[in-house]
């Protein structure tokens, strides 16, 4: 049976790409101020973007979590879903987005900003405001050298208008020039496209922007050529977004409003659910002229308002600075706070809900994984039956939750009665996640402070859920120091008649591999042999512990002693010296040309040996060397220390392939 029989009140989600994007915060304008008239609940889903590329040492490589939050739309937790599917998969093919669509067509759904046959859609008549625009450039500017900067073909809105671009054109005997138009990725990061299309185009007269997304993207590279829109080139922009009246000169765009979309679509759904028949709408666009366009006869003159425009804009800047000053003020006071806890209990998840005032956030809660999830990039995520509720703000009232009631199926999730809130609410969901670590998500109201600064919310809380994981885990480590001194302390065992041997891996551990290197060091320096250090460490230990059990993690640290000892062969001695580190100290390399060609012998060893193992992961180690100097533990230790430091860069490159590929 769904929620829309057994509730009252209907709960609807809406997936979107990033919270923070121009596009999505005006559809959830739009979303937001009809939900309030309907007294629905509404759940925003920012589930980034389908198939996007991330490199590995991006700053953003970690946002693939946030595709996570696609699999928490359950046609159990939600009566319907409305879904922006060309935003999330603008990177993606149009097959990729169909398929993705598939399990959200059981369910109630409108999809925004697209035309999918047989489907429920909202969308943009992308064409009239763009001939508009593109006739006036043509017939009043006298233009036949007008390009585009547009989007991926997967992209509905993107196609259409390159489409209408192209008719427009035709319409008036200009025939499409393919060097005209350039494909960027609908962001202001199409920094190359940009280049590429004025490098190409000297004469070229006016540029149509796929979006003011785009544009402002492109102004910045006229603005680093001293071209001037509306002076040098006119330009076109579509969606006419805040910024496209704040920026100097103001820009021409297509006015398509996002928040109109945002409505329509709740009236659809709505509807939808009540089991109405519905059909798909179309709104209207317009062209908007503004100071980006030349003057007519093509002259180019700069506006004659140019000084009122500038002391405009430079009190629009004024007031924008001083209230960025206002926000980053009021971000480091939420920094200190939400870092100030010093237990890892449940408690202090309150104290992480109870800064976020500042974004006049009422009502918020934290659900928890039963235990942090691995999940590596391109893994399927599928959602547990149950989360764990740590704590929750209603009307800015924070409370933990006792233990035997923070279980909550995720079929419920959304069941915001039984979470204690009166009347209907807009909510976002947001991953908790530390790289490759999934702790759970918060839930909370979505305010005009969160539609700006949400991303920055969901990584401190994320930072913040991160440290008490590590307290706790302190915590209960010294729990168990504390409990294993006091047994050593009861019989008598003292440090000193403690084995030079680790148990584990036979091998060495860090006082017999000490103690024997100074004895070779001696040696060494009375035969004038050259002595080198090599620092290894286990590759992704706590990935195979975590995944494949201890077992396997014990074996790994067994397997890497075993071809250390064999790889160093008569040469020199091998250690075990912490947990995943191990030290060897090789005798007779010539200079560092033979140590790096030693770590390859090293490195070859491992690939051979996961070539011929049957186990599902690889085992791997990291190498840095270090040739010793000083023939005394002074040496010794300084040396281990640069090995260290070597190990630690090349670490940072190492790509975590511990999983093996099935072929």
């Amino acid at each position: 049976m769904s929620r829309g029989i057994v509730m009252k009140r209907k709960t609807i989600g809406v997936l979107v790409g990033g919270i923070t994007d121009d596009f999505t915060r005006l559809l959830c304008h739009g979303v937001i101020e009809r939900a309030k008239t309907l007294d629905v609940n509404i759940v925003v889903i920012p589930g980034k973007f389908l198939d996007r590329e991330y490199s590995e040492t991006s700053d953003i490589y970690y946002e693939y979590q946030y595709q996570t939050l696609f699999s928490y739309v359950t046609k159990e937790n939600l009566d319907g879903v409305i879904v922006a599917s060309s935003c999330i998969g603008c990177f993606a093919t149009k097959e990729r987005i169909r398929e993705f669509m598939k399990r959200y067509l059981q369910m109630p759904c409108v999809i925004v900003a697209a035309d999918e046959p047989d489907q429920i859609c909202v969308r943009y008549d992308n064409g009239a405001g763009i001939r508009e625009g593109l006739n006036y450039m043509i017939e009043e500017l006298g233009y036949t050298r007008i390009g585009m900067i547009g989007g991926p073909d997967s992209n509905y809105d993107a196609k259409e208008r390159r489409r209408t671009y192209i008719e427009a054109l035709e319409a008036h005997g200009i025939e499409f020039d393919p060097e005209l138009y350039v494909e960027g990725n609908l962001t202001s990061e199409s920094k190359e496209v940009f280049r590429d299309i004025l490098d190409r185009n000297p004469d070229m007269q006016g540029v149509f922007c796929v979006n003011d997304s785009c544009a402002s993207g492109f102004y910045e590279e006229l603005k680093a050529r001293d071209i001037l829109p509306g002076r040098d080139i006119s330009v076109m922009g579509y969606d006419d977004i805040e910024w496209a009246t704040q920026i100097y000169p103001t820009l021409s765009t297509v006015r398509a409003d996002a928040g109109k979309l945002g409505s329509e679509a709740v009236n659809l759904m709505v509807r939808l659910i009540d089991g109405n028949q519905v059909e798909s709408k179309i709104l209207p666009t317009e062209f908007i002229r503004r100071d980006s366009f030349c003057k007519k006869g093509g002259s180019r003159k700069r506006s004659k308002n140019v000084i009122e425009g500038y002391l405009s804009m430079n009190h629009m800047l004024s007031e924008q600075w001083e209230e960025r000053n206002k926000t980053q003020f009021k971000m480091k006071t939420f920094i200190q706070k939400v870092l100030s806890f010093d237990r890892g209990n449940d408690r202090s998840y309150g104290e992480i809900l109870g800064t976020m005032d500042w974004l006049d956030i009422e009502n918020a809660f934290i659900f928890l994984y039963k235990e942090p999830i691995i999940h590596l990039i391109g893994e399927p995520f599928e959602l547990p039956d149950q989360l764990y509720l740590k704590t929750k703000d209603l009307k800015e009232k924070v409370s933990s939750v006792i233990t035997v009631n923070q279980k909550v199926l995720s079929s419920n999730l959304y069941d915001f009665e039984s979470l204690g809130v009166e009347g209907a609410g807009i909510y976002v969901l947001l991953p908790l996640y530390s790289n490759e670590i999934l702790y759970g998500v918060l839930l909370c109201d979505l305010t005009e402070g969160v539609l700006v600064n949400g991303e920055f919310l969901g990584n401190q809380v994320s930072a913040a859920v991160k440290m008490i994981n590590l307290l706790k885990t302190n915590e209960e480590i010294m729990k168990r120091l504390e409990e294993s001194m006091a047994i050593l302390q009861k019989n008598n065992i003292m440090l000193d008649n403690l084995s030079k041997q680790d148990p584990l891996t036979g091998i060495m551990n860090r006082r017999g591999f000490f103690d024997r290197s100074l004895q070779l060091l001696k040696e060494c320096e009375e035969q004038k042999r050259t002595a080198t250090v090599f620092y290894a460490d286990m590759n992704s230990l706590k990935i195979i512990n975590d995944r494949y059990g201890h077992d396997e993690g014990d074996f790994s640290l067994k397997t890497i002693g075993d071809i250390l000892i064999e790889s160093v062969g008569d040469n020199g001695i091998v250690g075990r010296i912490g947990g995943d580190e191990y030290c060897c100290l090789v005798l007779g390399l010539k200079d560092s040309d033979a140590a790096d060609a030693f770590a390859e012998e090293v490195y070859s060893s491992f690939e051979k040996f996961n070539e011929h193992c049957d186990k599902p992961y690889k085992v791997s180690v990291s190498l840095g060397n270090c040739q010793i100097v000083e023939y005394n533990k002074k040496g010794l230790q300084n040396a281990m220390t640069m090995a260290d430091e070597k190990l630690y860069e090349v670490k940072k490159y190492r790509k975590k392939d511990v999983v093996k590929v099935k072929n």
